[in-house]
């Protein structure tokens, strides 16, 4: 099928055209209703050297990876139209331009460079080809494949004495007709942006500044040129943008312009002033102007237009990303802006492929400078969101694993922002249903630490958590992996384990605390539905003691050539009690690493591995460490690894979390 064929098709379909290949991870995403932001691949070939180009693709991906959405770098790849790289394709690319081995391309290029490629890889044995798309052919393919969002550095626009060259990018007429938003810091700064709004404006093209009223010159917030509207905030992009391509069919994109407010913008555009000049002298035109004036601009201003640049590309990012997230939202709700201004989504949220259902608390940890005495002790107070249940749905989350999370919250003092932060800045889901709010008090805990940042104890109210909701069997169709911690009454939680069970999913369990764990425990009728547990040392020999026939003894007077047999005889008097075709248990040694216990069905004999931790000198809290060691965890299973490599991805991510004393994880 033609490219121009496939794109038609694509405008009533609900899959993206043969012609476009998609990342797994993007695809899957898509289908889940993920948000998702497109990348332009221009910018890694061509908009700066090699491997600053590749250090800026990776942050960016990461600002978007944090806020919950699915980086997709848009390229052509030895003539297969690519959305989504992996990221040894992404340092390809990045070393394709220098080499010579990435062609810019605007859309009209996207056949011509396609059938081109093809034709040298079937003819000979060259390395890899590349295509770079521009603004333009990056919008094209984004919309074949169904995204709706796209993060740029700068977009073209009308040159300098266009109105007598016409020269003009094609990337205002892509905006035209091609319905995604377009996240920048303007056009470039090296046009004629007076004549780039007037020509949009005839396009009939919707253009707004972020949180300004005067339209950015990319390096410069100032271009002397006022914005046709300011947008306040994501949610304001959101609801034009559906509005105009859902209530109103209306076919072209949307510009969001923000301002870049580097300080070196000025005398970045005192230098391209200068470099316009040359390129004019050396009458470099049409699409090698912007490559040569980036290049000598940056000569000009020892470095600082590159930094500036990477700046504004990563600013755009969060932006893009929170755009993204609304869009979202939006269209979870419903399409008009009162929907999406309620409390809740009122429709149903994409699948998510894990459940977490647990405690949303306020955590206040208390670090004094000092031993602590007994009166008052000076020192620090952070407060933050916590709760094991949220603690692992964020990291979940942040991760891009989309959890679906149950809890409940009061009316009052804080519930209902720890609830929009979970969404708006992790990428977690929850509905009406899955939060419930109480009459009260929102859970708290206050944590005091000592000198060492080693936990002494700790305070509690937690009543509102009696009233978490549970998720029924039906809502557990589909879902992988439920997690679960002891927050809720013990019925609430062996329900909500059998239910698990039921619908097929796969259950994990994080005990919480010594208290809570042994109480759980306690149920043969709750250990049976189990096939992953998350203890620490104390709260591993407190569930195996609370089984029916004694249990095991603490370290202390056993064999002291074995540190590790205790943990290993309770922890296989825990494996027998578990699900009998599959059972692990991961357990948190603290400075000395992480055991792991296995089964594989009830025949098959248990398997321990321990891990070693890597040394840390300087351990800010250790408070939620745990926590994201359950949540990498799940989420590296979710990505397809197996027990023993989902353990080092979550000790590599529990390890970040010790470097944070102003929340549970980082």
């Amino acid at each position: 099928m033609a490219f121009h064929q496939a794109l038609r098709r694509y405008t009533t379909s609900s899959a993206a055209p043969s012609c476009v290949k998609l990342l797994p991870e993007v695809a899957e995403a898509l289908s889940s209703g993920r948000p998702v932001v497109a990348l332009e691949s221009t910018i890694v070939a061509h908009g700066m050297p090699y491997p600053q180009n590749l250090e800026l693709a990776k942050d960016v991906s990461q600002i978007l990876r944090n806020k919950g959405v699915i980086p997709a770098t848009i390229a052509i790849k030895n003539g297969v139209f690519r959305v989504g790289l992996h990221p040894d394709e992404l340092e390809d690319l990045a070393q394709a331009g220098e080499e010579g081995r990435a062609m810019k391309c605007s859309t009209r290029d996207l056949p011509l460079v396609a059938s081109k490629h093809r034709r040298i890889m079937s003819s000979s044995e060259e390395n890899v080809q590349w295509g770079a798309t521009t603004v333009a052919a990056t919008m094209r393919l984004a919309h074949a494949a169904g995204i709706k969002t796209f993060v740029t550095g700068g977009t073209g626009g009308v040159h300098r004495g266009g109105e007598l060259s016409l020269d003009i990018s094609t990337d205002l007429i892509e905006l035209s007709r091609t319905p995604v938003v377009v996240v920048s810091a303007g056009v470039k700064s090296i046009l004629d942006v007076k004549r780039t709004l007037e020509m949009l404006e005839t396009l009939a093209v919707p253009v707004g500044t972020w949180k300004s009223d005067e339209f950015p010159a990319f390096f410069s917030p100032i271009s002397g040129v006022k914005s046709p509207t300011k947008f306040d905030n994501a949610m304001d992009v959101a609801s034009a943008f559906l509005t105009s391509s859902k209530e109103l069919g209306m076919p072209c994109g949307m510009l969001v312009a923000v301002p870049n407010h580097d300080p070196a913008g000025q005398n970045v555009e005192i230098a391209i002033q200068e470099a316009l000049q040359e390129a004019e002298a050396s009458g470099i035109q049409g699409r090698d102007v912007t490559p040569f004036i980036l290049r000598t601009v940056a000569e000009k201003t020892d470095g600082d237009s590159l930094r500036s640049n990477m700046s504004l590309v990563k600013r755009n990012a969060e932006v893009g990303a929170d755009i993204a997230n609304s869009i979202r939202d939006l269209s979870l709700g419903g399409s008009t802006r009162e929907t999406v201004l309620s409390s809740r989504p009122k429709m149903s949220p994409p699948k998510s492929r894990v459940v977490c259902v647990g405690g949303a608390v306020i955590d206040t940890v208390a670090s004094p400078e000092n031993e602590i005495i007994g009166t008052s002790n000076p020192g620090k107070i952070h407060r933050s969101d916590g709760g094991v249940g949220r603690n692992v749905a964020e990291v979940l989350g942040r991760l891009g694993s989309t959890p679906l999370f149950y809890t409940a919250i009061g009316k009052a003092d804080g519930g209902q922002g720890i609830v929009s932060r979970l969404e708006k800045e992790c990428g977690v889901i929850t509905t009406t249903k899955s939060v419930q709010v109480a009459d009260g008090n929102t859970a708290q805990y206050l944590a005091l630490l000592d000198k060492n940042s080693e936990l002494v104890g700790g305070v509690a109210d937690m009543e509102v958590l009696s009233k978490i909701p549970i998720p029924s069997v039906e809502e557990l169709h589909g879902v992988d992996y439920l997690v679960l911690d002891a927050n809720a009454p013990v019925d609430s939680v062996t329900t909500a384990a059998k239910n698990g069970v039921r619908a097929g999913s796969l259950v994990c369990f994080e005990p919480t605390s010594v208290p809570k764990a042994k109480l759980l425990s306690s149920s043969n009728e709750f250990m049976e539905c189990l096939n992953y547990v998350f203890p620490n040392e104390d709260e591993l020999f407190a569930m195996a003691k609370a089984s029916d026939d004694g249990g095991v003894e603490s370290e202390e007077g056993q064999d002291s050539s074995d540190e590790y047999k205790p943990v290993r005889d309770a922890a296989l008097k825990m494996l027998s009690r578990m699900a009998s075709d599959k059972a692990h248990i991961v357990v948190s040694l603290g400075s000395r690493g992480v055991l792991l216990a296995s089964k594989a069905d009830a025949l098959s004999s248990p398997e321990f591995r321990h891990f070693p931790a890597d040394v840390v000198s300087d351990i800010k809290s250790s408070n939620g460490a745990g926590d994201t060691l359950c949540g990498a965890f799940v989420h590296a299973l979710l990505r397809g690894a197996g027990e023993e490599e989902a353990v080092q991805f979550g000790m590599n991510a529990a390890l970040l979390s010790l470097d944070c004393a102003e929340r549970a994880i980082s």
